[in-house]
């Protein structure tokens, strides 16, 4: 047993040391550290941490015997958060291969889940973050017990994972291989595979024949015009003259701005 060393005076860290790892305390007059009076002010329960979290979905009562990479061993903890079934969610204990996992002693009633924030130690896609139990009050077995990011450790999102996510270059948008990155309506609208839009005002009273440039970078375009004042069809000859013009012909000169032109590519 270490012994206990008792100060008959002041212990002066001169503002520079600081006294680190301290456990929770139990006992009145116990140093206390800053996780767990943050907790306090905040109105959060912390867990002890586990050892790996789900991915999707689970068998409970034949649980698989590994998870998000982990091979599981005996008393390992578990973040179950991604059930179909919401209540099922919760902290386990695994109990080995074919038997059912049982809730974990400190989360195993509703009120030990209100605020509930965890931290997962390892696992390819959960290694390192932090979860927070977001349902007020819960009901084990009613109540859906929902597991959300908590703090600066954020996973990557994915379809069935909350998370942080990357918007997508032009570039990546235009391949269209990418599952796992966000789309702007502008790269959507501005995408190579994507219907694309033209439209001007024209007419000046003089001539039949226009060159309207759209830079829509394509000769498969496809033409309309309409008269300004009644949105009425014209009919009209038009061609491409290259990836960024086309030739419009109209029987007879009209007036000033007239005429609307859309393109479509």
């Amino acid at each position: 047993m270490p012994a206990t060393v008792i100060y008959t005076h002041d212990l002066d860290l001169n503002n520079t040391a600081r006294v680190r790892n301290l456990p929770d305390p139990i006992q009145e007059g116990d140093a206390t550290p800053k996780r767990y009076v943050d907790a306090l002010i905040e109105g959060l329960a912390w867990k002890d941490d586990v050892r790996v979290a789900t991915t999707s979905n689970i068998n409970l009562s034949s649980p698989p015997g590994t998870i998000d990479g982990v091979a599981l061993a005996v008393n390992d903890r578990i973040l179950v958060k991604d059930q179909t079934s919401q209540p099922e969610n919760g902290i386990y204990v695994y109990n080995g291969a074919g038997n059912p996992l049982t809730r974990a002693p400190d989360a195993n009633v509703g009120a030990e889940l209100n605020a509930a924030v965890v931290t997962v130690r390892e696992g390819t896609t959960n290694a390192g973050t932090t979860w927070r139990q977001t349902t007020p009050n819960p009901t084990l077995g009613t109540s859906p017990i929902v597991w959300t990011t908590f703090g600066t450790s954020v996973p990557d999102a994915s379809e069935t994972t909350a998370g942080k996510i990357r918007i997508a270059t032009q570039a990546e948008t235009d391949a269209g291989t990418l599952d796992t990155v966000a789309v702007t309506p502008l790269k959507l609208r501005n995408a190579v595979w994507s219907a694309r839009r033209f439209s001007a005002t024209f007419g000046d009273t003089s001539n039949t024949l226009y060159d309207i440039t759209h830079n829509l970078n394509t000769t498969d375009v496809v033409v309309s015009v309409r008269r300004t004042s009644d949105n009425a069809e014209v009919s009209v000859a038009w061609r491409a003259l290259n990836t960024n013009t086309v030739r419009v012909e109209v029987l007879s000169p009209p007036g000033n701005n007239a005429l609307r032109i859309t393109v479509l590519a």
